[in-house]
C-alpha cells in the first residue's frame, strides 16, 4: 500500500504540469535545454526515460541518480545542427542511504555571430554596417539529488539556473519628423538582452516486479514565464512517459550473454503536438552494444543509431558511447559521451 501511494503521489506531480501545457507550437525559449545530450539515450531514439541509467540522468531522469554507487563523472558533446555544438558535463557523489547529489553544466555554443546595426545609406550604401561578434550565449547549472525509496522505486529532482544572453543592441524609444526637413529623427538607447531564472526536472523510477519491466515518468525544464520585451514565453516544458524491458527474459535465463532492451517514450511538450520516441538496444556480456531507434513527429531529427562499450582500467570504471541522428535538410548529427565511475 505504501509502495502504490508514493508512486501515485508521484504521478499527481508530474500530471499536475499538464494544464499549464498551453498549445503554443514552435514558442518556446531556450530550446537547446530541449536537445538530447547523452549518446546513449539518444542512439535509442531517445527513449530514455526508463532506461537511463547512473548520472546521464541528469538530462534525461534525474531519479536515475539513485543508481551511483561512489562518484561518477560525464561528459557530452553534441554536434549540433549549423555548425553549433552543445557540451554537458556533470558529476555526482553518492552519500549511501542518504541519496545521491550532482552538479552539471550544460552549455551552448553558437559559434561567431557577427551582428549589424542599420544606418542611414549615406554613411553606408548597403544601409547596414558590421558590429562584430555580438557575444551569444546560453547555459545551465544544474545542482540534482535523488534517492531510492526502496528496492522498486526511486524519486530525483533537479533545480537549473538558466543563462540567456542575446547580445548588445540598441533600440527605438521614441521617434519625430523634423517639420523643417521632413527626416525622421529617432532616439535610441543600448540594451545587454539578457536573462537569468530557475528551472526544473522531476523524475520517478518504479520496477514493475514482472521480469525486468519498468515504468518512468519525468517532467523536465518546468518553468515560469520569461519576457524580452514585450514577448513572453517558456522553456520547452514537456512531461514524459517511459516503459522499457529486456524482452529476452521472456525466454532466456539470468545467465544470459545477450540483452536486448526495448524502450518506449510518450511525451507532451508546451511547443508541439505529442510525440513518441522508440529504441533498442542489442548487448552482448553487457559490456558491447549496438543500438537502434526512431522518433516519430519530428521535423528534423529521425532515425538514429549508435554504439556503446564499457571499460574498466586499473579499477576504474567507465563507457564510451557514440550515437548517430539523420537530420533533415541539415548535416547529420553527432553525439559523444565518456562517463567514469570511481
Amino acid at each position: 500500500m505504501k509502495k502504490n501511494g508514493i508512486l501515485f503521489l508521484s504521478i499527481l506531480l508530474l500530471a499536475g504540469s499538464l494544464p499549464a501545457m498551453k498549445n503554443k507550437v514552435a514558442q518556446s525559449g531556450m530550446t537547446y535545454l530541449a536537445i538530447s545530450m547523452s549518446s546513449r539515450e539518444t542512439a535509442m531514439g531517445d527513449a530514455g526515460t526508463a532506461i537511463t541509467r547512473g548520472i546521464n540522468g541528469l538530462w534525461h531522469n534525474p531519479a536515475a541518480l539513485a543508481d551511483i554507487e561512489r562518484f561518477s563523472l560525464a561528459v557530452n558533446q553534441v554536434d549540433w545542427l549549423i555548425d553549433t555544438k552543445v557540451y554537458g558535463t556533470a558529476l555526482a557523489a553518492s552519500l549511501g542511504n542518504w541519496g545521491t547529489f550532482a552538479l552539471d553544466i550544460t552549455y551552448m555554443d553558437y559559434g561567431e555571430i557577427i551582428g549589424t546595426r542599420v544606418v542611414d545609406k549615406s554613411v553606408d550604401y548597403r544601409g547596414f554596417v558590421l558590429t562584430g561578434d555580438i557575444g551569444v550565449e546560453d547555459y545551465a547549472i544544474g545542482l540534482a539529488y535523488a534517492r531510492r525509496i526502496n528496492d522498486k522505486f526511486s524519486l530525483g529532482v533537479k533545480v537549473k539556473r538558466l543563462h540567456e544572453r542575446l547580445g548588445r543592441a540598441s533600440y527605438v524609444v521614441s521617434e519625430y519628423e523634423d517639420p523643417e526637413t521632413g527626416e525622421k529623427i529617432r532616439t535610441r538607447k543600448e540594451k545587454d538582452w539578457k536573462l537569468n531564472d530557475w528551472g526544473l526536472d522531476i523524475g520517478t523510477y518504479y520496477n514493475v516486479g514482472w521480469k525486468s519491466l519498468t515504468f518512468a515518468m519525468a517532467m523536465q525544464n518546468f518553468s515560469r514565464d520569461m519576457k524580452y520585451w514585450n514577448e513572453e514565453f517558456q522553456t520547452p516544458m514537456v512531461l514524459r512517459m517511459g516503459l522499457a524491458m529486456d524482452v529476452t527474459d521472456l525466454f532466456m535465463d539470468s545467465a544470459k550473454s545477450v540483452g536486448l532492451l526495448v524502450s518506449l517514450d510518450a511525451l507532451h511538450p508546451n511547443d508541439h503536438t505529442e510525440r513518441v520516441h522508440l529504441g533498442a538496444e542489442f548487448s552482448y556480456l553487457k559490456k558491447y552494444c549496438l543500438r537502434a531507434g526512431y522518433k516519430f513527429n519530428h521535423e528534423v531529427e529521425s532515425l538514429t543509431a549508435g554504439v556503446g562499450a564499457e571499460f574498466n582500467v586499473s579499477g576504474l570504471q567507465g563507457s564510451f558511447d557514440y550515437a548517430y541522428g539523420s537530420a533533415d535538410y541539415f548535416e547529420d548529427i553527432h553525439r559523444f559521451s565518456i562517463t567514469f565511475s570511481f
